[in-house]
């Protein structure tokens, strides 16, 4: 029996928790997966003292309303699209959201962007944030704003010259296979007023597109691009982007095993990035 993929949405009554079922969306038409809505609660029995009622009671009052949050979240879900809704309870949001990962055998987490973000780009929050340091599976990040298209066309994948590199290839064969979506290979370049950028980029590229060409089978257009700039933010800018589109970026060499860690460049590069991210651990295929 196949197995279905299935994607764990972060959600809360907010515009942030409406963007990650938006970025759920859009992922789970492109691969038919499931999507498994979390809303997760503070496991803490404190009462406040204005609340005239037992911890059981008062608890059973927050997860009512939770689960009243989570009904109005999944009417928004369409009719393509298979998802449940989940009220858990955990320490933290991030390790109920990876506790509900492992318990339903998810392939990614889908998290939205906190408020600070200006021109739908991206703010990491406390819980993206510890998420980008500690979860087992792929992390997928939507920008302020985010809303769903159609379907997904193209997607993006930005390759470090950096030993790992093919490990993010490995997980783009994986999620590509049959499917008909260009996909781009990206280097970012950081270039010097008069100076030039280095051949090696190129060279680069080349390796990654044999690597993935022979363990490719996607029905898509492959191409490559080197984005050149003053600053990693300025390379992602000089890109072409469009709003039906989504990248990849590989986690840092310093991430433990089958563990994510943001890099210093991935970080920048939400910056700038005007479309879902999707962080990939450095051994995840």
């Amino acid at each position: 029996m196949t197995r279905t993929a299935n994607y764990v949405v972060a959600y809360e009554a907010t515009e942030r928790g409406r963007e990650a079922v938006e970025l759920g969306i859009a992922l789970a038409r492109l691969t038919e997966a499931e999507l498994r809505i979390c809303l997760v609660l503070p496991q803490s029995t404190a009462v406040p003292a204005k609340v005239p009622t037992s911890a059981a009671d008062y608890e059973g009052i927050i997860a009512q309303q939770a689960q009243l949050w989570l009904d109005e979240a999944i009417q928004n879900v369409p009719a393509d699209v298979t998802a449940t809704t989940h009220v858990l309870w955990a320490e933290s949001v991030s390790e109920g959201l990876i506790e509900a990962a492992e318990a339903f055998d998810s392939d990614r987490i889908v998290v939205g962007a906190a408020r600070t973000g200006i021109l739908q780009r991206f703010s990491i929050g406390s819980v993206a944030n510890a998420l980008l340091h500690a979860s087992p599976v792929p992390v997928a990040l939507a920008p302020r704003g985010y809303r769903a298209p159609e379907r997904i066309s193209r997607i993006t994948c930005a390759i470090g010259t950096r030993p790992g590199w093919e490990a993010l290839l490995d997980s783009m064969v994986a999620i590509s296979e049959g499917l008909d979506v260009e996909l781009r290979f990206v280097t970012l370049v950081e270039v010097g007023a008069g100076d030039s950028r280095p051949i090696t980029s190129d060279e680069h590229l080349l390796t990654v597109l044999d690597y993935f060409s022979e363990r490719e089978k996607t029905d898509g257009i492959l191409s490559t691009e080197v984005a050149e700039g003053p600053s990693v933010e300025a390379a992602v800018e000089a890109l072409g982007w469009r709003d039906d589109e989504i990248a990849f970026v590989g986690s840092s060499r310093l991430a433990s095993p089958s563990r994510i860690f943001l890099g210093t460049t991935a970080n920048r590069m939400l910056h700038s990035l005007p479309v879902p991210l999707i962080v990939v651990p450095n051994d995840a295929a």
